[in-house]
Protein backbone atom coordinates (compact mmCIF):
# COMPACT_ATOMS: atom_id res chain seq x y z
CA UNK A 1 0.00 0.00 0.00
CA UNK A 2 2.85 2.25 0.79
CA UNK A 3 4.30 1.85 -2.71
CA UNK A 4 0.96 2.59 -4.31
CA UNK A 5 0.57 5.74 -2.22
CA UNK A 6 4.06 6.90 -3.08
CA UNK A 7 3.43 6.41 -6.78
CA UNK A 8 0.21 8.39 -6.63
CA UNK A 9 1.97 11.23 -4.83
CA UNK A 10 4.73 11.34 -7.41
CA UNK A 11 2.14 11.46 -10.16
CA UNK A 12 0.46 14.44 -8.49
CA UNK A 13 3.79 16.17 -8.16
CA UNK A 14 4.49 15.60 -11.83
CA UNK A 15 1.07 16.97 -12.73
CA UNK A 16 1.77 20.04 -10.64
CA UNK A 17 5.15 20.51 -12.30
CA UNK A 18 3.67 20.14 -15.77
CA UNK A 19 0.91 22.55 -14.88
CA UNK A 20 3.46 25.07 -13.59
CA UNK A 21 5.60 24.65 -16.67
CA UNK A 22 2.59 25.14 -18.89
CA UNK A 23 1.60 28.20 -16.92
CA UNK A 24 5.12 29.55 -17.25
CA UNK A 25 5.08 28.93 -20.99
CA UNK A 26 1.66 30.53 -21.30
CA UNK A 27 2.86 33.52 -19.28
CA UNK A 28 5.96 33.83 -21.48
CA UNK A 29 3.79 33.65 -24.60
CA UNK A 30 1.46 36.27 -23.18
CA UNK A 31 4.44 38.49 -22.34
CA UNK A 32 5.76 38.12 -25.87
CA UNK A 33 2.36 39.13 -27.21
CA UNK A 34 2.37 42.11 -24.89
CA UNK A 35 5.91 43.01 -25.99
CA UNK A 36 4.91 42.62 -29.65
CA UNK A 37 1.89 44.82 -29.13
CA UNK A 38 4.04 47.38 -27.33
CA UNK A 39 6.61 47.33 -30.09
CA UNK A 40 3.86 47.66 -32.66
CA UNK A 41 2.41 50.57 -30.73
CA UNK A 42 5.84 52.16 -30.54
CA UNK A 43 6.36 51.67 -34.28
CA UNK A 44 2.94 53.12 -35.00
CA UNK A 45 3.74 56.11 -32.81
CA UNK A 46 7.07 56.63 -34.55
CA UNK A 47 5.44 56.31 -37.94
CA UNK A 48 2.75 58.74 -36.85
CA UNK A 49 5.32 61.27 -35.69
CA UNK A 50 7.36 60.81 -38.89
CA UNK A 51 4.19 61.36 -40.90
CA UNK A 52 3.46 64.51 -38.93
CA UNK A 53 6.97 65.79 -39.69
CA UNK A 54 6.53 65.04 -43.39
CA UNK A 55 3.20 66.85 -43.40
CA UNK A 56 4.79 69.86 -41.68
CA UNK A 57 7.72 69.81 -44.12
CA UNK A 58 5.34 69.69 -47.06
CA UNK A 59 3.33 72.55 -45.60
CA UNK A 60 6.46 74.68 -45.22
CA UNK A 61 7.60 73.77 -48.76
CA UNK A 62 4.23 74.71 -50.22
CA UNK A 63 4.32 78.01 -48.34
CA UNK A 64 7.83 78.73 -49.64
CA UNK A 65 6.75 77.92 -53.19
CA UNK A 66 3.75 80.21 -52.82
CA UNK A 67 6.01 83.07 -51.71
CA UNK A 68 8.45 82.28 -54.55
CA UNK A 69 5.68 82.19 -57.17
CA UNK A 70 4.32 85.49 -55.89
CA UNK A 71 7.79 87.03 -56.16
CA UNK A 72 8.10 85.69 -59.71
CA UNK A 73 4.75 87.15 -60.65
CA UNK A 74 5.80 90.51 -59.24
CA UNK A 75 9.08 90.30 -61.20
CA UNK A 76 7.22 89.44 -64.42
CA UNK A 77 4.89 92.39 -63.90
CA UNK A 78 7.89 94.68 -63.30
CA UNK A 79 9.67 93.40 -66.43
CA UNK A 80 6.55 93.92 -68.51
CA UNK A 81 6.40 97.52 -67.33
CA UNK A 82 10.10 98.00 -68.11
CA UNK A 83 9.65 96.46 -71.57
CA UNK A 84 6.83 98.87 -72.20
CA UNK A 85 9.03 101.78 -71.22
CA UNK A 86 11.89 100.45 -73.39
CA UNK A 87 9.57 100.26 -76.38
CA UNK A 88 8.58 103.89 -75.83
CA UNK A 89 12.20 104.90 -75.39
CA UNK A 90 13.08 103.02 -78.58
CA UNK A 91 10.48 104.99 -80.53
CA UNK A 92 11.80 108.25 -79.10
CA UNK A 93 15.53 107.49 -79.46
CA UNK A 94 15.50 106.47 -83.14
CA UNK A 95 15.02 110.04 -84.45
CA UNK A 96 17.75 111.22 -82.09
CA UNK A 97 20.16 108.57 -83.38
CA UNK A 98 19.39 109.54 -86.98
CA UNK A 99 20.16 113.16 -86.12
CA UNK A 100 23.46 112.01 -84.58
CA UNK A 101 24.44 110.24 -87.81
CA UNK A 102 23.43 113.25 -89.91
CA UNK A 103 25.47 115.57 -87.70
CA UNK A 104 28.45 113.26 -88.03
CA UNK A 105 28.04 113.23 -91.80
CA UNK A 106 27.95 117.02 -91.92
CA UNK A 107 31.04 117.18 -89.72
CA UNK A 108 32.99 114.84 -92.00
CA UNK A 109 31.96 116.80 -95.08
CA UNK A 110 33.23 120.03 -93.52
CA UNK A 111 36.38 118.51 -92.05
CA UNK A 112 39.81 118.20 -93.65
CA UNK A 113 39.64 115.72 -96.54
CA UNK A 114 41.48 112.69 -95.17
CA UNK A 115 40.43 109.03 -95.16
CA UNK A 116 37.39 110.27 -97.00
CA UNK A 117 36.26 106.94 -98.44
CA UNK A 118 36.56 105.08 -95.13
CA UNK A 119 34.78 107.78 -93.18
CA UNK A 120 31.94 108.09 -95.69
CA UNK A 121 31.59 104.31 -95.82
CA UNK A 122 31.33 104.19 -92.03
CA UNK A 123 28.52 106.73 -92.11
CA UNK A 124 26.73 104.87 -94.90
CA UNK A 125 26.88 101.71 -92.79
CA UNK A 126 25.36 103.60 -89.86
CA UNK A 127 22.42 104.64 -92.02
CA UNK A 128 21.91 101.00 -93.01
CA UNK A 129 22.08 99.93 -89.38
CA UNK A 130 19.40 102.47 -88.43
CA UNK A 131 17.02 100.86 -90.93
CA UNK A 132 17.91 97.27 -89.99
CA UNK A 133 15.13 95.80 -87.78
CA UNK A 134 17.40 92.93 -86.72
CA UNK A 135 19.72 95.35 -84.89
CA UNK A 136 18.52 96.46 -81.47
CA UNK A 137 18.32 100.12 -80.53
CA UNK A 138 21.06 99.61 -77.94
CA UNK A 139 23.41 98.10 -80.56
CA UNK A 140 22.68 100.91 -83.04
CA UNK A 141 23.46 103.46 -80.37
CA UNK A 142 26.71 101.66 -79.53
CA UNK A 143 27.77 101.69 -83.20
CA UNK A 144 27.08 105.42 -83.46
CA UNK A 145 29.07 106.17 -80.32
CA UNK A 146 31.93 104.05 -81.66
CA UNK A 147 31.95 106.12 -84.87
CA UNK A 148 32.06 109.31 -82.79
CA UNK A 149 34.99 107.89 -80.80
CA UNK A 150 36.88 107.11 -84.02
CA UNK A 151 36.34 110.63 -85.35
CA UNK A 152 37.44 112.12 -82.03
CA UNK A 153 40.63 110.04 -82.08
CA UNK A 154 41.68 111.58 -85.41
CA UNK A 155 42.26 114.88 -83.65
CA UNK A 156 44.88 113.27 -81.39
CA UNK A 157 46.88 111.53 -84.12
CA UNK A 158 49.42 112.26 -86.80
CA UNK A 159 49.37 110.09 -89.87
CA UNK A 160 51.16 109.68 -93.18
CA UNK A 161 49.64 108.07 -96.24
CA UNK A 162 49.96 107.84 -100.00
CA UNK A 163 47.31 109.32 -102.27
CA UNK A 164 46.85 110.04 -105.93
CA UNK A 165 46.04 113.60 -106.94
CA UNK A 166 45.62 115.36 -110.27
CA UNK A 167 48.43 117.72 -111.28
CA UNK A 168 47.81 119.48 -114.59
CA UNK A 169 45.61 116.59 -115.69
CA UNK A 170 48.14 113.94 -114.73
CA UNK A 171 47.44 111.48 -111.86
CA UNK A 172 50.36 111.82 -109.48
CA UNK A 173 51.24 109.92 -106.33
CA UNK A 174 52.16 112.07 -103.34
CA UNK A 175 52.81 111.48 -99.65
CA UNK A 176 50.52 113.38 -97.30
CA UNK A 177 51.12 114.17 -93.64
CA UNK A 178 48.07 114.69 -91.42
CA UNK A 179 48.60 116.58 -88.19
CA UNK A 180 45.48 115.87 -86.18
CA UNK A 181 42.77 118.09 -87.59
CA UNK A 182 45.10 121.06 -87.81
CA UNK A 183 46.61 120.58 -91.25
CA UNK A 184 47.37 118.34 -94.21
CA UNK A 185 50.82 118.67 -95.77
CA UNK A 186 51.69 117.17 -99.15
CA UNK A 187 55.23 116.40 -100.16
CA UNK A 188 55.11 117.19 -103.87
CA UNK A 189 57.32 115.50 -106.52
CA UNK A 190 59.10 118.80 -107.23
CA UNK A 191 60.10 119.14 -103.60
CA UNK A 192 57.50 121.76 -102.70
CA UNK A 193 55.31 121.41 -99.61
CA UNK A 194 51.62 122.16 -100.08
CA UNK A 195 49.41 122.53 -97.05
CA UNK A 196 45.75 122.91 -96.24
CA UNK A 197 44.43 123.90 -92.84
CA UNK A 198 41.18 124.19 -90.97
CA UNK A 199 41.36 127.91 -91.61
CA UNK A 200 41.83 127.74 -95.37
CA UNK A 201 40.32 125.24 -97.79
CA UNK A 202 42.87 126.09 -100.50
CA UNK A 203 46.18 124.27 -100.86
CA UNK A 204 49.04 126.71 -100.41
CA UNK A 205 52.75 126.40 -100.84
CA UNK A 206 54.59 126.74 -97.56
CA UNK A 207 57.94 128.51 -97.47
CA UNK A 208 60.72 128.74 -94.96
CA UNK A 209 60.17 125.17 -93.86
CA UNK A 210 63.02 123.18 -92.46
CA UNK A 211 63.66 119.98 -94.42
CA UNK A 212 64.81 118.33 -91.20
CA UNK A 213 61.60 119.30 -89.39
CA UNK A 214 59.41 118.00 -92.21
CA UNK A 215 61.39 114.79 -92.46
CA UNK A 216 61.10 114.32 -88.69
CA UNK A 217 57.35 114.84 -88.81
CA UNK A 218 56.90 112.28 -91.59
CA UNK A 219 59.12 109.74 -89.82
CA UNK A 220 57.12 110.11 -86.59
CA UNK A 221 53.84 109.71 -88.49
CA UNK A 222 55.18 106.59 -90.18
CA UNK A 223 56.29 105.26 -86.77
CA UNK A 224 59.87 105.07 -87.93
CA UNK A 225 61.01 107.11 -84.93
CA UNK A 226 59.53 107.65 -81.50
CA UNK A 227 57.12 110.57 -81.01
CA UNK A 228 58.80 113.89 -80.28
CA UNK A 229 58.19 117.59 -80.69
CA UNK A 230 58.54 118.91 -84.23
CA UNK A 231 57.99 122.16 -86.09
CA UNK A 232 55.15 121.95 -88.61
CA UNK A 233 55.15 124.30 -91.62
CA UNK A 234 51.57 125.59 -91.56
CA UNK A 235 50.49 128.47 -93.81
CA UNK A 236 47.90 131.00 -92.78
CA UNK A 237 47.51 134.00 -90.58
CA UNK A 238 49.69 134.69 -87.59
CA UNK A 239 46.92 133.47 -85.30
CA UNK A 240 46.55 130.30 -87.33
CA UNK A 241 50.23 129.51 -87.02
Amino acid sequence: MTGVAGGAAQAQINDVIRTAQQATQDAAAAQRQIDDLDDAATDDELQFRALQQQIESQRLYIEQQRVFLQAQQNEIASLEQQIGRVDNVGVEILPMMRDMVQNLENFVNLDLPFNVENRQERIANLYEDLDNPEISAAERYRLILNAYDIEASYGRQIDSYEETIDIDGVPTNVTTLRIGRVALIRDMPNGDLMARTQYNSDWERVTGASDAAVTSAFRIAQEVTTPDLFTAPIPGSEDAQ
